[in-house]
């Protein structure tokens, strides 16, 4: 059982590593690296419930009430992130295709 959450947090470490090697146009703040260690205890605290707990364990309100929660809360911030990424790529795309069109309109021009 340790050897798989080693082998997980391995995995995550690679993909962080992976997705921070990618170029970014913003500045880096301390806000990602903050956030991106709070991600990995998300899931490391995660792997441990979720062996924790069984298909048929009862568990106090509260509990699923937080688990459902901490849920939503995660999959709007992601949801909120993959809309703004695309909106960025968009823009990237409009961008290139303006830069296409101005290069095209001087070859005629010529």
């Amino acid at each position: 059982m340790k050897s798989d959450n080693k082998i997980l947090l391995e995995m995550i470490d690679e993909e962080l590593e992976l997705l921070e090697s990618r170029p970014r146009k913003e500045p880096h703040d301390h806000e990602g690296k903050m956030a991106k260690g709070e991600l990995r205890n998300i899931i490391k605290n995660g792997l441990v419930l979720y062996k924790l707990i069984g298909k048929n364990d009862e568990l106090p309100g509260w509990v699923s009430s937080y688990i459902s929660l901490a849920n939503d809360y995660i999959n709007s911030v992601s949801q909120y992130m993959i809309e703004d990424q695309h909106s960025r790529d968009d823009e990237e795309v409009e961008e290139e295709d303006s830069e296409e069109d101005e290069d095209e309109e001087e070859e005629v021009d010529d």
